[in-house]
């Protein structure tokens, strides 16, 4: 499965969909639907814009996203461990519910829009699948979280905890078809003003690449 997305400075960016899609309130996805979902979207992919940015007060953020999305949220706690590899980057993404996701992805390190390509593996062993990657091309770096998923209109806002830097938030919204990426720029910065995130917070990168640049939990 392959998919492309175009990345924006400044955290705000286009990216693929995430396959954190949730049946109800307060319920994530079994493995096999996580692996339907998957097949189902192997041919066209959609894309999001995305924003991330640190969180101050996350009860705070917390509450709002909570009267936005009429919910209190679901809970999903994730696992990612970074590979080394020549090109791109390679992580397994455990979902700590026996289930898990390989993933490859690539993009320039360069300013401006990016364009990425993914490629998504579901496993239904991430533990020994980890074995062999790391015993085979070692281990970059982990990052462990929490995330509390709600769902607005067409966007996942995702509050997360970070093990070694704490409190971020994501927006990811779910481009439609006729929608453009300006369009889908213009629905996260609405939301970002609704959820009282500021400019200043924004960030650049992965988690990985702030555990990488010695971030600290604050």
């Amino acid at each position: 499965m392959r998919c492309f997305s175009v990345t924006f400075p400044a955290s705000l960016r286009c990216c693929s969909a995430s396959q954190e899609v949730f049946r109800g309130k307060n319920q994530a996805p079994t493995p096999d639907q996580r692996e339907a979902e998957t097949r189902q979207n192997s041919s066209v992919m959609p894309s999001n814009v995305e924003i991330k940015a640190k969180v101050s007060d996350v009860k705070e953020f917390g509450k709002k996203a909570a009267e936005l999305s009429q919910s209190e949220g679901s809970i999903i706690k994730q696992h990612d461990t970074f590979f080394m590899c020549n090109q791109g980057r390679l992580k397994l993404r455990d979902f700590m519910d026996g289930s898990g996701q390989l993933i490859f992805y690539e993009r320039p390190d360069t300013d401006g829009p990016k364009l990425s390509r993914y490629s998504i593996s579901p496993t239904s062993d991430p533990q020994s699948l980890r074995v062999v990657l790391s015993d085979s091309l070692g281990v970059k770096g982990e990052v462990r979280k929490e995330r509390r998923l709600f769902l607005i209109g067409q966007t996942r806002v995702h509050l997360d905890t970070v093990e070694g830097l704490g409190h971020y938030m994501e927006l990811e919204v779910v481009m439609r078809p006729e929608q453009s990426v300006e369009d889908g720029q213009q629905v996260a910065e609405h939301l970002m003003e609704q959820l009282g995130v500021s400019k200043e917070s924004l960030v650049t990168g992965a988690y990985m690449d702030l555990i990488l640049k010695g971030h600290k939990e604050t």
